[in-house]
């Protein structure tokens, strides 16, 4: 099956969420015989590195990518809020990319088209003029219930009018633009149940994010005593807010009760804000160069998050790293994980506190289920079970 996949960034190194699940997709499909294109916006600033991009990799995907200035840009920003299209997705829309997608479908022709995500979908009537091959959303998220999300937590009057404005334009966008698709993968059970609920009526499966088969190092890298970790990418509203939240709210908490503890922060492109909460027990590490190697060397992990949809990658990578975690719900939407089977859930300061200091008081129970959530991992998000799934839903369209 020759398949083209539209990414909304480069998809390497997989080094968050967004990138591992589409990395792994392709990485998947390629596996089991299937010719795979990758052509990706590059959003401004965050070209990739040659350096960093292998050759087997770029030979198996033939990658190629198109510069898009994607930044806010206040005066644009200004402009839309009197017209009634989506300021989310114009940021996303070039004519570059539209003139590169017509060549390439000129000189090609594929099976399938595969969007990863909402930001790809401007790019529809180009596909369908000159491509006859289904159209399939892959869903990383809903995008318009991010905003909603964030417009409900937030204090600032001006600010919560404004994100709601954005979320509103994007629900009507997104609800129309899904009914143009042939085809839905959906990231979770909760996301697909919500599509339908939305008006999406064609063929749509749950496809997760597959996770590879990494077995832990024998002996395992020694722990950091008493710390605790988040780990995500920090240019994403929802990580900004919801580790904001847990600095202020949640840590001070923790402290009291147990001073020996230690907060690590980490992931790509800090907001140099953060920085100021450094102390004795809070480290702003920033970008890692191995997440799995940070994960291993750190007890817990946090995942704050208020807002959001989708799936977190970040807590299937911890839990097959055989992390304790504690949650919020909204965190672990979509993942299928249970309280105290597979990490601790909390939804307020207290609660996420209270179950921070009892993974280290009673070691023994936290160790079980973490022991748990590595092979409930193992069980629903191994690569062979979700391209068995994938592949046959594919298939549904040659049949």
């Amino acid at each position: 099956m020759r398949i083209l996949q539209l990414c909304h960034r480069v998809p390497f190194p997989p080094s968050d969420g967004g990138a591992i699940a589409m990395n792994q997709i392709a990485r998947g499909l390629i596996e089991r015989g299937n010719q795979v294109k990758v052509l990706a916006v590059s959003p401004h600033g965050r070209d990739p590195d040659p350096a960093v991009l292998p050759e087997d990799y770029l030979r198996a995907t033939r990658l190629e990518y198109v510069p898009v200035d994607t930044r806010i840009r206040p005066a644009a920003a200004l402009r839309n809020l009197f017209s009634s299209r989506s300021y989310n997705m114009e940021r996303f829309h070039s004519q570059a990319m539209e003139q590169k997608l017509a060549a390439l479908l000129r000189q090609e022709s594929f099976d399938l088209i595969q969007l990863e995500g909402l930001y790809l979908t401007p790019y529809i009537p180009v596909l369908r003029k000159h491509s006859k091959a289904p159209l399939i959303y892959r869903a990383h998220n809903i995008e318009h219930l991010i905003w909603e999300r964030l417009a409900a937590s937030c204090r600032n009057p001006v600010k919560k009018w404004y994100l709601g404005l954005l979320a509103g334009r994007l629900k009507k966008y997104e609800t129309r633009v899904i009914r143009e698709m042939d085809g839905l993968l959906a990231i979770s059970p909760v996301d697909l149940a919500l599509f339908h609920g939305m008006g999406y009526r064609k063929p749509a499966v749950v496809i997760p994010v597959a996770m590879p088969d990494n077995p832990l190092p024998d002996p395992l890298p020694e722990e950091k005593p008493g710390s605790v970790f988040h780990l995500g990418s920090m240019d994403w509203r929802p990580n900004q807010e919801g580790v904001l939240w847990f600095l202020e709210e949640v840590w001070p908490l923790v402290t009291r009760r147990k001073p020996g503890l230690k907060l690590y922060l980490a992931g790509k492109r800090m907001p140099r804000s953060f920085y100021r909460h450094a102390s004795e027990q809070v480290e702003v590490v920033g970008e890692v160069p191995d997440a799995w190697e940070f994960m291993l060397k750190h007890r817990l992990m946090v995942v704050p998050l208020l807002s959001g949809s989708g799936m977190r990658v970040k807590i299937i990578e911890g839990m097959a790293a055989g992390r304790v975690i504690v949650s919020t719900r909204t965190g672990a939407e979509g993942t299928g994980c249970q309280h105290g089977t597979h990490l601790y859930l909390a939804d307020n300061p207290e609660q996420m506190a209270f179950w921070i200091l009892h993974a280290f008081r009673v070691p023994s129970e936290a160790g079980e289920m973490a022991g748990r959530a590595r092979r409930f991992v193992a069980e629903r998000y191994s690569m062979p079970a979700v391209m068995d799934r994938l592949l046959a839903f594919y298939r549904g369209f040659y049949s």
